[in-house]
């Protein structure tokens, strides 16, 4: 480990002195959301949103969006407001909104304080519904109690209460990013009354401090090949073009090749597994439900180090290659409403993994091959929930060879005032990463990716004068020995594609001129720290670093590379 002392006085000096500024500039606003990608299960009440913000100096909130759910549509129907405008109060307390729920602002002993107020406009699920703070709202530095207090509407269709999208269960994992920390938040549906439950999804727009520290990512490092691929489909009159097509996975351990194929739709001749209670459920019946786990004649195996003898049928349209036995709606039951399931669920074959309603009609069957080669899972004629008459049928066969056959046919997605998205693909799950959306059809022949994944370069801490933050890289793949952390003054005008020296596919995004070599900690990260002196002169000064990890196997220089950080010192 090595520290960055000399380098920082060193550096900034420079910049300061023949180099143009990157990141010298105050940081521009910001978003943080409550969760990575939002994930959705019901539609409440919503009165107040609590929640604990753990705040840096200086933050002001200009906006924040959320997904509201008054659009003439659900179970029971909400009245129609889209267009609609309303009031949204903000009010903050000392230290945490915990145990402070019931206490109206103004009543004995209540510790709200009004710190602002907002409009925001009502939009239809899926899109996203903004709020508009004027003037922006500062907050108070330090850990504060926070509640959004949304006003029935009074303008627009259909005057009145508001409804949001919210995930059960609460996941109650912090979210963080350089200035805010968010936690502890809930769904209250009568105002100032009750426990609040669950999580509605909400991103913050705010702006820090003009002399605040802070850094930024610049590029992504190479190689970013994740093992999971899909096709995400949004809600449509049209179908799918998927739809009546078929594809084969050809396993060749560490990814697939998807290939168009004549695969014939074969009837079942086995029972429906509708035709019995589910054993796991969120409905109590084969409305987001789970078979038992079956147990395959044979080790099916699928990249990303996925190896089972047993796989649970999801009645909403795909399989999970583990034994699930959980009931729970997110991740395991539940449709994939915002996608956030497909990544952090068990591994899944996506079939076409959307919200169906087996309970209405339709059955689901699974069969196993007489010499014990294949099983064979179907969806026949399986209606979208809410649209009974969107019928949808579909056949994955899990070969011993680890292959996968894929037939579709008549497949539907067409519940847009319900804002469902549907998916066909691959994930081993598990929080893996994912790429973009792929255009399934138009990719074919596919190769999907390796499993390779970036070193990820990010700092401890913000990088405060008179402070000692840590560079911290990450995400370090295993064979790394020593990696390299260049040093400098300013980022490249551009990207410099670093091919010619046996790095292909890599991109050199600062323009260094100090370089350290480290060791690999035990905590399999790579740490240097940076001692910023508590000198004035540095203030708003900047320096910028990309680690190379020594690491075999990926190309002729045995060389990965991060993304790029640009770090701006101050306050």
């Amino acid at each position: 480990m090595r520290n960055f002392t000399m380098l920082a006085a060193a550096t900034i000096g420079l910049a300061a002195a023949t180099v143009a500024q990157n990141c010298s500039v105050p940081s521009p606003a910001r978003t943080l959301s409550n969760r990575e990608e939002f994930g959705a299960s019901f539609y409440y009440n919503l009165a107040n949103h609590f929640f604990d913000l753990d705040t840096g100096p200086g933050v002001t909130l200009n906006s924040f969006n959320t997904w509201l759910y008054d659009q003439g549509a659900g179970n029971p129907v909400v009245p129609n407001q889209v267009g609609a405008t309303g009031t949204v109060e903000v009010y903050t307390c000392p230290t945490t909104r915990i145990g402070n729920e019931a206490l109206a602002p103004g009543s004995a002993g209540s510790p709200w304080t009004l710190a602002g107020t907002g409009t925001i406009t009502v939009v239809a699920y899926p899109g996203e519904s903004t709020c508009v703070f004027t003037p922006a709202v500062a907050l108070p530095a330090g850990q504060i109690g926070v509640a959004f207090r949304y006003l029935p509407t009074t303008t627009g269709p259909n005057p009145g209460p508001l409804h949001c999208i919210g995930l059960s269960p609460n996941p109650n994992t912090p979210t963080s990013d350089q200035f805010l920390t968010f936690s502890n938040d809930g769904i209250q549906g009568n105002p100032w009354t009750g426990n609040p439950v669950d999580s509605p999804n909400l991103r913050i727009s705010y702006t820090p401090d003009p002399n605040a520290a802070y850094y930024t990512t610049i590029g992504e490092g190479c190689y970013f090949r994740p093992q999971a691929f899909f096709e995400n489909f949004p809600a449509s009159a049209t179908a799918p073009d998927l739809a009546n097509t078929s594809q084969q996975w050809i396993n060749l351990g560490t990814n697939y090749i998807v290939v168009p194929a004549a695969v014939p739709f074969v009837p079942p001749t086995t029972p429906s597994l509708t035709a019995t209670p589910p054993p796991a459920s969120s409905s109590n019946n084969w409305d987001d439900a789970l078979s038992a786990p079956f147990t395959l004649p044979f080790t099916f195996t699928a990249p990303g180090g996925v190896s089972t003898n047993s796989i649970t049928i999801s009645s909403n349209g795909s399989i999970y290659l583990d034994a699930v036995t959980n009931g729970a709606y997110t991740p395991f039951t539940g449709a994939s409403y915002g996608g956030s399931s497909f990544r952090d669920g068990p591994p899944r074959i996506a079939a076409f993994f959307h919200d169906l309603d087996a309970s209405s009609g339709g059955s689901i069957h699974y069969e196993v091959d007489p010499a014990n080669q294949f099983v064979r899972v179907s969806w026949v004629n399986v209606p979208e929930w809410p649209v009974p008459t969107a019928l949808n049928t579909m056949q994955v066969t899990l070969y011993a060879s680890g292959s996968v056959d894929v037939h579709l046919g008549a497949i539907a997605n067409t519940g847009v005032g319900n804002g469902n998205n549907a998916y066909y693909g691959y994930t081993p799950g598990l929080g893996a990463r994912l790429g973009a959306s792929v255009d399934i059809s138009a990719a074919l022949p596919l190769t999907t990716g390796d499993g390779a994944i970036p070193p990820v370069l990010g700092m401890s801490a913000r990088p405060v004068i008179g402070t000692t933050p840590s560079i911290v890289t990450t995400n370090i793949t295993n064979g790394t020995i020593v990696q390299a952390l260049a040093g400098g003054a300013s980022l490249q005008p551009f990207p410099i594609d670093l091919a010619s020296i046996g790095m292909p596919g890599c991109a050199l995004t600062i323009n260094p001129f100090v370089f350290l070599t480290n060791v690999i900690t035990p905590n399999n990260t790579f740490d240097n720290p940076l001692s910023i002196p508590n000198n004035p002169a540095l203030l708003n000064s900047q320096l910028v670093f990309q680690a190379a990890p020594l690491t075999p196997g990926y190309n002729p220089a045995s060389l990965l590379l991060s993304n790029g950080i640009c770090v701006r010192v101050g306050n």
